[in-house]
């Protein structure tokens, strides 16, 4: 059958992307081919708000069941798109049915980079993405009482958090001197694993995992180090890798991600991509990136979907990200590079505060460290893009709560 709209992926990109279609086309018809058992929800409260209630399993939908039928949508769930022809403008899931369209949005996110080690395929090694993982962890919380996480980045220390407020021993290990360290400098870094092992977090840095093996019921983790870690589940957190088979396959331009321009377009100018899998054009920090973040799925996406029916709108967003780390939380935009030159302005030393990010004395990035409302603030001074002082940096600085 053929659409004017097919969108590849079912994520909160694609989500976005029907929303911003419908804002231009209101009766062009879409498909969503999604390999998810869901429709689209929220990815980011499956490591934070749920495990904390400050959300509930029925506030994850994107949208309820009438926003597809009032917005005629037809949802094609657990099928897998395995091939794209872009000359002959199809695609073919894996049950080798044949969709034709006029514009076709690559929303195909990232899956969980593996661990390339001996015994990661045992039963007891697992990843974190999906709200399926979620459930299985929900369902075996009964049946563990430690757990090994694998990954100092944002989903390692935020499963580790997770999982020792609800009551389990973990033990989380990291291949830098402390966590995060691609983003914080270096006192905050070793900050938060102070925080982490004053919540009970037994952490282990400057170490990884070199293989697995299964004894008596345990996995047992051995180190390159020398150490053995023994464990009842292993959650790895290592990373996404994004899915650009699709893209490749179909002679699209790939470099970290699917490449687009500021309009979202491939190099077929009838397939977009967008999300995490879309490098773009940041035309605000005058290079092209590839970002993984809720802010820029809702954004890009609706800007894609927007496109693809005609707007012609670039894409001029900065986005933001956040995470939770038990009592400290943080909102950043920009680029947030620990090789920058920083320079923190605290509140309370290492607690509240903002640090900026400093290309020369001019700021490519601000990190919120448990400061909140600032988020337009800093998006217009990474804009803005001039040479400042210190002094006029602190000065700038708005009331935050």
């Amino acid at each position: 059958m053929d659409y004017r709209y097919v969108i590849v992926g079912g994520g909160l990109t694609a989500a976005s992307a029907i929303e911003g279609i419908r804002a231009h086309d209101p009766e062009g018809s879409i498909l969503m081919i999604s390999r998810e058992n869901f429709p689209p929800y929220q990815r980011p409260p499956l490591s934070k708000e749920l495990w904390f209630g400050r959300t509930t399993k029925e506030e994850l939908p994107v949208h309820d069941d009438a926003f597809y039928r009032e917005q005629r949508v037809e949802l094609a769930l657990r099928r897998e798109v395995v091939e794209l022809d872009v000359a002959k403008r199809r695609v073919w899931d894996d049950r080798g049915i044949e969709h034709g369209y006029e514009r076709l949005l690559l929303a195909t996110g990232g899956s969980p980079r593996r661990l390339n080690v001996e015994g990661a395929e045992i039963e007891g090694v697992h990843y974190f993405r999906e709200l399926e993982d979620y459930l299985f962890l929900e369902r075996h919380l009964d049946r563990f009482e430690h757990a090994l996480v694998i990954g100092g980045g944002f989903i390692g220390l935020e499963l580790a958090a997770a999982l020792t407020h609800a009551g389990k021993h973990v033990t989380l290990i990291y291949q830098k001197e402390y966590p995060l360290a691609n983003i914080l400098p270096r006192d905050l870094g070793l900050f938060v694993a102070d925080t982490y092992r004053q919540r009970g977090v037994e952490t282990v840095s400057e170490d990884t995992v070199v293989g697995f093996d299964e004894a008596q019921g345990l996995v047992h983790a051995r180190t390159a180090s020398g150490g053995v870690v023994s464990t009842q589940l292993v959650l790895a957190g290592v990373g996404i890798v994004p899915e650009t088979d699709l893209a490749e396959a179909a002679g699209l331009d790939v470099d970290h991600g699917i490449v687009v321009d500021e309009l979202c377009r491939t190099s077929d100018p009838h397939v977009f991509a967008a999300g995490d899998v879309a490098e773009y054009p940041d035309l605000v920090l005058g290079r092209s990136r590839r970002v993984e973040h809720r802010d820029q799925a809702i954004q890009h996406g609706r800007c894609a979907g927007a496109n693809m029916a005609g707007a012609g709108q670039r894409y001029e967003h900065t986005p933001f990200f956040y995470s939770d780390l038990f009592d400290l939380g943080f909102e950043a935009v920009g680029d947030l590079d620990s090789s920058f030159t920083t320079e923190a302005v605290w509140r309370e030393p290492l607690r509240k505060g903002v640090v900026f990010y400093l290309n020369g004395d001019v700021v490519r990035g601000v990190l919120l460290w448990n400061a909140w409302g600032g988020l337009e603030w800093a998006r217009g001074l990474i804009r803005e893009s001039r040479a400042m002082t210190g002094a006029e940096r602190a000065a700038a600085i708005p009331a935050l709560h």
